[in-house]
């Protein structure tokens, strides 16, 4: 969680230098959803995210080096310098890729997770997208389709509060029920507080393990917050559509804060945490340095490993 923070946190001030060019969604706020589900997750098993994906492949043990290297369009990226920040892909760590197409990421995880059964392999797939992909119609299809043929699959709802600005009332009936709408297609649902790594890691597990006994899929709802814009490295409090989470908020939930307190009260000393937290801050600042400095694709590549 400290790895994903500092290395958004850091990426930030690249961002506002002009050295990444794409369009760019912080994670900021959510370390706790990608860490308490991968953290239950195998080598083996697969990972698809969504355009705010950062945190979900650093989080599945993806390279550090590699993923800034891809923000900046670097020959040395996970995808070649050719994805950029929401189209990563590094399949030696089962990172399958990431779409930012609302919603697009959700059907293809269902394949992922086909084969995987088809071929009777031991392994499960996750999947991660925000509320606003949850209302779209692919969802539902592919939540239907994966109770049909009990796939290993693990839905996670990283419910943010809003799909860019629009808040959930906006956007959804009064008596609009996600746990009422998965279960009636018979998928097993469980609500996690998103701001909670001890919370999200405990319902995860239990989701993983019955998938993994063959129950089928299962759909993990974790509330969070959201601490930045939707995209670009701003706060954008001023717009005035923060109701649920102002800053203070999200500040008092932060759930940095929150796991940090939580080591410490464990019997951690300060000095361990502390000394970890710079460990991790160098590491990110070398590997910034490191991707700055090195070369982009040759323009004789500029096709290769290119399909449309």
């Amino acid at each position: 969680m400290f790895l994903i923070r500092f290395t958004e946190q850091a990426l930030v001030e690249l961002y506002l230098k002009h050295k990444i060019m794409s369009f760019v969604h912080f994670y900021v706020g959510q370390e706790a959803v990608a860490v308490g589900v991968c953290n239950n997750l195998r080598k083996e098993d697969r990972v698809l995210g969504n355009h705010r994906s950062h945190g979900h492949y650093l989080a599945k043990g993806g390279d550090l080096r590699a993923m800034i290297s891809e923000l900046l369009g670097k020959e040395g990226g996970s995808s070649k310098g050719k994805g950029g920040s929401m189209h990563m892909i590094d399949t030696s760590v089962n990172f399958i890729g990431s779409t930012p197409i609302l919603g697009s990421v959700v059907p293809l995880a269902s394949g992922a997770a086909f084969e995987q059964k088809y071929n009777k392999r031991k392994d499960i797939t996750a999947v991660f997208f925000g509320d606003g992909a949850f209302e779209e119609g692919v969802v539902y299809e592919t939540l239907n389709l994966s109770a049909l043929f009990a796939l290993p699959l693990l839905f996670v709802v990283e419910n943010n509060l809003y799909s860019v600005n629009s808040t959930l009332k906006e956007r959804r009936s009064a008596n609009h029920n996600v746990e009422k709408i998965v279960t009636g297609f018979g998928v097993t649902y469980l609500k996690a507080d998103g701001n909670d790594y001890e919370d999200v890691f405990e319902k995860a597990r239990m989701l993983t393990k019955g998938i993994r006994a063959g129950a089928g899929p299962a759909v993990l709802e974790c509330m969070t917050y959201r601490h930045m814009a939707h995209s670009a490295p701003i706060f954008d409090d001023a717009a005035g559509y923060r109701q649920e989470d102002p800053l203070e908020r999200r500040l008092e939930r932060d759930p940095i804060k929150k796991v940090r307190r939580s080591l410490l009260e464990s019997g951690i000393p300060e000095n361990t945490l502390v000394t970890l937290e710079e460990k991790i801050r160098t590491s990110v600042a070398e590997s910034i340095q490191c991707a700055v400095d090195a070369p982009y694709p040759k323009k004789e590549t500029l096709y290769t490993n290119l399909y449309a």
